[in-house]
């Protein structure tokens, strides 16, 4: 067997054995049988889940079911850069270990081909446990999401491996290099648009791209950064269905990386929900995030400036999420996803960010 598994037919039961030992889950017995429960396509990836039996003296507490994901850029619609998929790997591999995990499902193997970025990730499966919801009214839901968030940014905030080993920052050379395709790729996405494309939509697009230098000085300042998950939808959260007190997972970490942490806030609220349910969950949310930094140890971080880091993610994220699907997944204009990312744009009066850059 190569390092990666490309689907659910290349996990044998001698594989999987040793994959067991290794992370001392199976301290005796072997595994008899993998039976693949069902599998389906997500985005550059397929899913199976595993059914797997022991002999009868294999260690009880042995997992009875595996969650397996195998990626591959040449899955992905459109552009996507076969690195992203990299980093889950690395993330499972060299992160997570690292860090308070109560976040993350146990991994008990993880697989990485640079040449063609096709990974594996195996995870526990906790289907029968936890579930996804994508309602932002789904009772409790929201809370758990950002108390995750709050954990994970808390553990990371100025962390010394920051940057270093974990992570990256990017030069000056590459953000310059980002801001130009930006604003390549946002006019032609005006002219794509075109009538569909609001006079005051275009007018933001407009203020903001000759702003970017200047607004990225808060990402470079050096200070108050964490790493973010990078892909903060409610449905990449899996939250307990029943126990109290148990974990809520974050799950797809192929777009971490160290910036500021209202990009995760401003993915979750003001990139997909309907206005009138962040205008409602928004200040409570926002406060229970930053009471979750203060308890998580984070220091000399004003309220204020929580606030202003997530209107500025509102501005370097939200508003510019219709023009990557766009651009890099060959995906039609999304006038709805416009809508709810330049609604939050005046809501949060983030063009005062903008006088001020």
């Amino acid at each position: 067997m190569g390092n990666v598994i490309a689907g659910a037919e290349e996990v044998t039961a001698e594989w999987l054995t040793a994959i067991l030992r290794e992370k001392g889950a199976l301290a005796r017995g072997r595994v008899t049988r993998v039976t693949p429960d069902e599998t389906e396509s997500t985005f550059a990836s397929s899913v199976s889940r595993l059914e797997v039996g022991y002999t009868e003296d294999a260690s009880p507490g042995a997992p009875r079911r595996l969650f397996l994901k195998a990626s591959s850029p040449a899955l992905a619609p459109g552009e996507f850069d076969p690195a992203q998929t990299g980093r889950e790997y690395i993330f499972y591999r060299h992160v997570a270990p690292m860090m308070r995990a109560a976040f993350t499902i146990p991994c008990y193997d993880a697989g990485h081909e640079p040449e063609s970025g096709a990974t594996h990730i195996l995870l526990k499966d906790v289907s029968e446990t936890h579930a996804a919801c994508r309602d932002p009214l789904c009772g409790g839901n929201c809370e758990a999401a950002i108390d995750a968030l709050a954990s994970l940014h808390a553990f990371w905030w100025d962390h010394p491996r920051l940057g270093k080993d974990v992570g990256k920052f990017p030069t000056l050379e590459e953000r310059r290099e980002g801001w130009a395709y930006a604003t390549e790729s946002t006019v032609a996405f005006m002219a794509a648009c075109g009538d569909r494309l609001a006079p005051a939509w275009r007018a933001t697009y407009e203020s903001v791209l000759p702003a970017l230098p200047a607004l990225s000085g808060r990402h470079t300042s050096g200070r108050n950064l964490t790493l973010v998950h990078g892909d903060a939808h409610l449905g990449n959260f899996l939250f307990p269905r029943e126990a109290r007190g148990a974990p809520t997972y974050l799950i797809d970490w192929q777009f971490w990386h160290p910036t500021i942490g209202g990009t995760d806030l401003a993915f979750m609220m003001a990139t997909s929900w309907d206005p009138a349910i962040r205008r409602r969950l928004e200040p409570g949310l926002m406060q229970r995030y930053y009471r979750g930094l203060l308890a998580g140890g984070v220091q000399g971080y004003a309220w204020d400036d929580c606030w202003d880091d997530y209107r500025l993610s509102v501005i370097l994220v939200s508003v510019f999420i219709p023009v990557w699907r766009w651009a890099l997944f060959h995906w039609e204009p999304d006038t709805r996803a416009l809508e709810v990312s330049m609604t939050a744009f005046e809501d949060l009066r983030c063009a005062e960010l903008l006088a001020v850059s």
